[in-house]
């Protein structure tokens, strides 16, 4: 287990932040997700909401979703570095 955990950040924060959305444009993917859960029992991702409507390509989500990956912990970095896993 890490010692250090980082906090997921969502994807709709990425994408704000990087300029690549609107809060608007989040709000209305957020809300045809919840209605395609409604509708269908399955949880379609935001990524492919906002490609669909032609907000986002897929290099951006592929680039925001790169970026909401977890960082390697600094306890897996330290036992990679001196071979602790023995």
């Amino acid at each position: 287990m890490s010692i250090f955990k980082k906090k997921r950040r969502l994807f709709g924060e990425i994408a704000v932040k990087k300029g690549l959305v609107s809060e608007r444009d989040i709000a209305g993917a957020l809300e045809i997700q919840r209605d395609y859960v409604e509708r269908h029992d399955l949880q379609k991702k935001i990524g492919a909401i906002l490609i669909e409507k032609g907000v986002l390509s897929p290099v951006d989500v592929e680039a925001i979703l790169e970026e909401q990956k977890p960082q390697a912990s600094l306890m897996a970095w330290f036992t990679a570095l001196f071979n602790l896993s023995r």
